[in-house]
């Protein structure tokens, strides 16, 4: 009789259950706000890279890199410029940083604009007189053109973060680190220790037994 009653007693308390502490709490309240930043910062990325696409597309811009220092302070080396591609000459004013085509060399120059003329005999081409924002001196020679590419923006620094990123090594880093992000965001999460799992069977309908 008294085993009988000990055994309804033991039925009858609450059974406690083991509740995991602070810290491993603490990790997996902080999972998913890291995997909602990284995601975020995974798809602002995507949507600058796409909207740079369209922009590029539709208005015709192009980044210019520039790799001396003959426009610094404002456009030291490593800077990166926004231009906008095949302006035409007329529209152009004194003070206008412009890339042009230098004859014989394979890479053009990107200097201030400090005068224009026009060219008699060809209304769309004028003679720039170019010169950098370094330099104590005008560029030697005047440049003949109908359309240049003018930069509307520029951003100090910038022009070596875009190198490192045309880097074959570089980008396969990137790119593998995007996809093991992509899989860890959606990988599933562990059960939660504690927690009753709604899987399994109903006390009251266990499941060995079996009905009609």
């Amino acid at each position: 009789m008294m085993a009988l009653i000990e055994r309804a007693d033991a039925a009858a308390r609450p059974r406690r259950i083991r509740r995991p502490d602070r810290a491993a709490r603490t990790r997996r309240g902080a999972g998913p706000w890291i995997k909602e930043l990284l995601l975020t910062l995974a798809g602002l990325a995507g949507v600058i890279s796409m909207g740079w696409f369209a922009a590029s597309s539709i208005f015709g811009l192009t980044v210019v890199i520039f790799m001396t220092g003959s426009m610094a302070p404002g456009l030291p080396t490593g800077s990166a410029g926004i231009a906008v591609n095949d302006v035409p000459a007329a529209s152009l004013s004194v003070g206008d940083i412009v890339t042009v085509p230098r004859e014989g060399r394979d890479l053009p120059v990107t200097h201030r604009i400090i005068a224009i003329d026009p060219v008699p005999g060809a209304p769309a081409t004028r003679s720039l007189t170019l010169q950098g924002d370094a330099n104590a001196t005008p560029d030697r020679e005047a440049y003949m053109v109908e359309t240049v590419q003018r930069t509307v923006f520029g951003v100090a620094g910038a022009g070596f973060a875009l190198r490192a990123l045309q880097t074959p090594l570089l980008l396969g880093a990137v790119t593998l680190l995007v996809a093991l992000l992509v899989v860890w965001a959606f990988w599933p999460a562990p059960p939660v220790a504690g927690r009753p799992n709604r899987r399994r069977h109903s006390p009251r309908y266990p499941a060995s037994e079996e009905f009609p």
